[in-house]
């Protein structure tokens, strides 16, 4: 799944205003906190993509929205995230 960048600046603005909110981190610099916030989204959703398409190479005889394909496709995914320890 691919993300805009501008969904994962409003994604990292909320995450760093629930931070403050919730009062769990105190950042003198909130540019670099904005931007190790949305470095870390990044990398997930990267990550998560090359999972997916790992497991749709696997799954490349199967029919795409069948019961098998999903069910499958879930087994692998959560396979290769214990691969990972992601």
């Amino acid at each position: 799944m691919s993300i805009s960048e501008e969904r994962v600046s409003h994604i990292s603005h909320k995450i760093l205003e629930q931070i403050w909110r919730d009062d769990l981190a105190d950042c003198p610099d909130e540019r670099r906190a904005l931007d190790c916030v949305k470095q870390s989204i990044t990398v997930f959703f990267r990550g998560a993509d090359e999972l997916d398409e790992l497991v749709r190479g696997k799954l490349k005889s199967k029919t795409p929205g069948s019961r098998e394909y999903e069910i499958l496709y879930h087994k692998y995914y959560q396979e290769e995230q214990a691969r990972r320890k992601w």
